[in-house]
């Protein structure tokens, strides 16, 4: 069954528009490394209303055994662990099953 990976950030106040492009740059770069990406869609919020997150990722896989695979990619991982941890004061995250039930 199709399985979907939503997460958003809110950056902490030092993340410049600098940061925020090198995110977007590997998180694009995502996709041709890691087979198990059906869909990849991810950006910046357009301040347009208060209260928002910063940043959004949609990912969509076959299953959740794709989603594990994309989790624990060493490319993926690396993302987070150079230009996510340390720089987010909060992160909300959803997984789900979607499609004929």
């Amino acid at each position: 069954m199709p399985f979907r990976h939503v997460v958003m950030f809110e950056f902490d106040e030092h993340v410049d528009d600098e940061h925020i492009e090198r995110l977007r740059d590997a998180l694009s770069a995502l996709p041709p490394e890691i087979e198990e990406i059906r869909s990849y869609v991810h950006g910046r919020d357009v301040n347009i209303s208060e209260g928002n997150y910063d940043y959004v990722v949609v990912a969509d896989f076959d299953n959740v055994h794709g989603f594990i695979a994309y989790r624990d990619h060493p490319k993926h991982v690396l993302v987070i662990e150079e230009l996510i941890k340390g720089h987010v004061v909060n992160r909300a995250a959803v997984q789900y099953q979607y499609g004929a039930h």
